[in-house]
Order: C-alpha cells, then structure tokens, then sequence
C-alpha cells in the first residue's frame, strides 16, 4: 500500500503512518490495504494556550484527552511533552475525531505535533453550519469560510449544513481577528461523507447525539444505525461519549448499518499492540524505540528473552497501554523474527546506486546487507536518494531473500 497526505490542493506526497494519527485505508479485498491516506485535521496556529485540557486554534475548540474511555490518549510530539507545553502562536498540526458536546462540535485530539514553520496550507475540518440557500460562506465552528473560489472534492460535490468538510487555505488568507472574527478564504472543500459500497466500511470515534430507542448515534458527522449489530463485549450498552469502533455498509440514505459494534467504554482494553525490532535501547530509563514509538518498559512482563534483558536488535511483540509520548508495556515477548515481517536496521550507507534503488548498510554490529527503495519508500528528515551516501539512516521494512526492502529510510536520530 502506498502512504500518501494531501500538502496541496489536489497534490499527494508520500508520508509516513506514526501513532496517533487519524487514516483512511482504502481496500479491495478485506485485510489488504491498497492505499493509506493521512488525515490531519488542524495544521496552523494555535490562538491559545491549553486551558484545562483544551485550546484553540482555526476557529476550532481541540480537547486533549486523557480518559480511555473517551478514545486514544493524545499522543503529544515535535518537542511537546505535556498538554501545557502548547502555547498561543505554536505552529501545530493536529490529529483527532470531531464529537459534539453541548450543541457544538470540539476536535478531540489523537496526535499533537509541533511544526517548525507555517504549512504552505492551512487545513481545518469540522461540521458546515450557516450555509444559506445561493450563498458561498458558511461556519466551521468559530470560523467563518468564504468558499466562493474553492474547488469541491469530489468533483460534483454539494455543500450543505451539516456535511464534514476538510478546508485548504493559503496562510495569507486567514485573519485571526476582526469584527467579523476568524475567517479564510478556501481554496479547497473536501467534503469526508461516506459512500454506498459493496464493501465493507469500518469507522472509530467517539459517540454522540445517541438515539437508545431508535439505536441510532453520530460519529463524526457520519449517521449510524446499530439496531442489528453484534456488540463487543456482550452486554455492553452504547453510551454517549464513549469511543467505538463500527463496521457495516452505508446505504442510500447515507446511514452507516453497523454489523459489529466494539465499545470501549470502560477503558480497560489493552490498547497498543507493537510488534519490531528494537532501536534506542536505553537501560538506564528502561526505554526503548519501535518503529518510531518511545516504549516504556519499566514495568513489563518479559516472556522468551535472553536472561541479560532487552537489547537492541531483539525482535519483540509489545503489548500495552498509550501514554501521551508512546507506549506503556504490560508484556514483551520475544520472539524470531517473522518471514516478511516488518523488521529495523541501522547503520552507514554507503554504495548507493541511485539507478537500481540499492545501497549498502553496515551497522555497528553484524554484517553489511543491501537495501532496496521504490517509488513507496518514504524518506524522512529532508533526506534524499542523491544525498544518501555517508549518512547513518534508520531503514524499516521486510525481507525478500536477503534484500531488505525500505517501506521508511530516515536519519538516525
């Protein structure tokens, strides 16, 4: 599957997946990703500090959360350790699942990353409110849009009340102040509504404006009728505020028929699960990196290491709970590692043929192998192919034969 974000109008760049973060998968056959799209749904400005756990930015009210009850914990990054550490004027992106709460909609945070500079586009998304009939602006929260020069995707595409939309704007287009407060002119909608399909379609988040008599909630803004689902756990009841995760197939009507129905509401699961080599081991904090997560491993139960401990270069599976910088590990167990499965290495690059897509790796200990990129090799830090040769890189991918194919080639941090 290829990783791609939207930095641009109508322009896709390859990205990279990291925790937190909100995605669309698009399938063909269940369990195989064709594609995976990066879904930000803040980039700019924060017009606050966090208050209580809450800031704003764009127009938009963002909740950091802490309850697992209510979702994923926020994951916090780019030089960010505590909710307080976001400050008015931070350039941020932002990562999260709309909820309404007391007849207005909040974005409540799944990733928060601080950015180094202002995007080439802004991006907000939330619920169109105060469209009348002929006009082109409309509200995203506290922000008023002026739509009349945007592009509408899909193409086709009607604008109403009530719809989700995604705005890119010009940072030149945004006043932050005014009589007429927040406003930006867009110069694309992207409206995020779910389509009839014979397949399968799966959503999360957290519920609101439920419906216990009709069985009926929102996620998002996305209708869903739950009347004939399989809940998870048996027993459990949908209540509002809790975080879900729904399968099922959208209508005609545009309402989501869930099949299955898995409630998080007590916020007991055992929520992450890892599974790579291990990179960064620090024995002093007991941590360690797996594929670009900080787990804590101070208190976890380990099962098939070796008797001096984790190390790096281990294989392990993770299991635990989120933290706002990463992961909590309960149990790791260790383990060979898997044919095909995704795998680290670190090392010097060297040998690098920019026309076969090969280098060399040396790491510090074992031996030299060949390395492989493609047209879905994502690469980091500003790296590039032509500047490759000399550098000490972090490569994540898997095994065909003895060739190590790079899903991810960063500077080793």
């Amino acid at each position: 599957a290829s990783v791609v974000a939207e930095t641009a109008p109508g322009v896709d760049s390859l990205a990279e997946v990291r925790l937190g973060e909100r995605v669309a998968v698009a399938y063909e056959q269940p369990g195989i990703a064709r594609q995976i799209r990066v879904l930000t749904a803040l980039s700019g400005p924060a017009t606050t500090s966090v208050t209580n756990g809450r800031f704003t930015m764009l127009g938009q009210t963002v909740v950091i959360n802490t309850a697992a009850s209510s979702g994923p914990t926020t994951q916090l990054a780019g030089g960010y350790s505590h909710a307080s550490d976001v400050r008015a004027g931070d350039v941020v992106d932002v990562h999260g699942v709309l909820v309404l709460q007391n007849d207005a909609w909040i974005l409540s945070a799944t990733r928060i990353d601080k950015l180094t500079g202002t995007p080439a586009y802004l991006r907000v998304t939330g619920v169109v409110a105060g469209l009348a009939d002929g006009s082109t602006t409309f509200s995203l929260g506290a922000l008023t849009v002026d739509a009349s020069a945007a592009t509408l995707v899909p193409a086709g595409s009607t604008l109403a009340n009530g719809a989700a939309v995604t705005v890119l704007a010009l940072p030149a287009s945004y006043l932050a102040s005014g009589a007429n407060t927040a406003r930006l002119a867009a110069a694309q909608i992207r409206l995020d509504a779910l389509k009839e399909s014979s397949l399968d379609d799966a959503l999360s988040g957290s519920i609101s404006s439920l419906d216990s008599t009709a069985k009926v909630f929102v996620l998002g803004a996305q209708k869903v009728s739950y009347a004939g689902a399989t809940l998870s756990p048996a027993g459990a009841l949908p209540t509002s505020g809790i975080y879900v995760q729904v399968q099922g197939r959208v209508g005609r009507d545009g309402i989501l028929i869930a099949t299955t129905l898995d409630l998080h509401g007590d916020g007991s699961d055992d929520d992450s699960e890892l599974r790579g080599t291990i990179v960064a081991f620090d024995a002093i904090a007991n941590q360690f990196k797996l594929r670009d997560v900080l787990v804590d491993a101070s208190t976890a139960q380990l099962r098939g290491c070796p008797g001096a401990g984790l190390g790096n270069g281990l294989y392990v599976e993770v299991q635990g709970t989120l933290a706002s910088s990463g992961v909590v590990a309960t149990t790791i167990q260790c383990e060979s590692e898997p044919a095909g499965g995704s795998i680290e290495r670190q090392g010097r690059s060297s040998a690098v043929d920019t026309s076969a897509r090969t280098f060399t790796l040396t790491p510090e200990q074992g031996t030299a192998l060949t390395v492989r990129w493609t047209d879905m090799t994502f690469f980091g830090n500003d790296l590039t192919p032509a500047a490759l040769s000399g550098k000490t890189v972090d490569v994540q991918g898997s095994f065909v034969g003895t060739v190590l194919m790079a899903t991810k080639i960063k500077l080793d941090d």
